[in-house]
């Protein structure tokens, strides 16, 4: 699938200036450019239908309206953005959707809500270049609520995940306001990763007692009670429990995948193993077979396959045969049964989307 937003994300870049130490935003260089790639965008979304192409079309436009200080418009697209991602459950939209919102919430002094999407963009299956913009732009969300420890920490994440030019570019005048007002003093004691995200979901525990588990919210105290045998962690607002089969239960505890399946553990193309639900998916055994299923319990391939591998362009399968292929996001056919499996993921590298634009 071709990515509908990704040259005008190319093109935004060269209309940037270096980081403002005053308003911790990005100088624009030519506003007409800026606002030539809003326009466009503006035109492709008119015939945009997918939620993976509105929340890329909707991304653009909101990154243009911050440059060109309609921080009003830049919130509105950056949050319908998200909307659209979160439909479609993929780590390589999410991301960048909330740091996108972040950076329009940081602009207008809304850091506590900043500061969680900064967070929240940080987890899941993610480029690591990627993970370091996400930090940047967490750093200078910090450096303006003068949190100047913090600030440093997410620095040198940033530093340790990326060596792009556009992000260390940022980092520098980033570093350089920090040792100024460093003066003043450092700030409070830097936040954990669930303290920022403001406690996304329940920790997982066993009762001592009966052995089995349930979940703790972040003041220790029982939130889904220990009636599961088995149970993984929460990952995107789902976890992975087993009663007598396997289902899956929200951060309330309502059941959102029935209690059918033999196992629900998702491999990864690292050799990892998940249990539950990664990139918005999780694969399922039924009977020796494998299947995968979305958050909300559908079943978006059928448990007939030997093997399923989630991969961020989509989904490696062994058809039983000694052959592999691929699927794409909605199932439909990807690359044809007749490769091996390294060959199938090598194929699939080549098809990530990775967000390369400004956040």
């Amino acid at each position: 699938m071709v990515d509908v937003a990704a040259d005008l994300r190319a093109a935004l870049p060269r209309a940037l200036g270096p980081i403002d130490v005053q308003t911790l935003s990005e100088q624009v260089n030519d506003p007409g450019f800026v606002a030539a790639v809003r326009d466009e965008a503006t035109t492709r979304l008119a015939t945009a239908v997918g939620d993976a192409d509105r929340s890329r079309l909707l991304g653009v436009r909101s990154v243009a309206h911050r440059m060109l200080k309609d921080l009003s418009a830049a919130e509105t697209d950056a949050a319908t953005s998200l909307r659209h991602a979160d439909t479609a459950g993929t780590d390589l939209l999410l991301s960048p959707a909330r740091a996108r919102l972040a950076n329009s919430l940081r602009m207008r002094g809304d850091y506590v809500e900043a500061d969680r999407l900064f967070a929240l963009a940080e987890a899941g299956e993610l480029p690591r270049r990627l993970i370091g913009r996400v930090r940047v732009g967490a750093a200078l969300s910090c450096i303006a609520q003068r949190r100047l420890t913090e600030a440093l920490l997410h620095l040198e994440r940033a530093m340790e995940h990326t060596s792009d030019p556009a992000t260390t570019d940022h980092m520098a005048p980033a570093l350089e306001l920090v040792y100024r007002l460093a003066a003043e003093g450092f700030g409070p004691q830097p936040r954990g990763w669930a303290e920022r995200a403001r406690y996304p979901a329940p920790r997982r525990f066993q009762d001592p007692r009966s052995g089995k588990w349930g979940f703790l919210d972040h003041e220790r105290r029982p939130a889904i009670p220990p009636t599961f045998t088995e149970a993984g962690d929460f990952r995107g607002g789902i976890a992975a429990v087993r009663e007598r089969a396997w289902g899956a239960i929200d951060t309330e505890g309502q059941l959102t995948v029935p209690f059918l399946y033999d196992g629900l553990s998702t491999p990864l193309p690292d050799g990892r193993a998940v249990v539950g639900f990664v990139d918005g998916v999780a694969v399922v055994d039924r009977r020796g077979a494998k299947g995968l299923v979305n958050r909300g319990g559908k079943l978006i391939l059928p448990p007939h396959y030997r093997d399923i591998v989630v991969h961020p362009a989509g989904y490696a399968v062994d058809n039983g045969a000694a052959t592999w292929g691929a699927r794409d996001h909605s199932g439909e056919e990807l690359i044809p049964p007749r490769f091996d499996r390294d060959e199938v993921l090598r194929r699939l590298d080549t098809r990530i989307e990775a967000d390369e634009g400004p956040l």
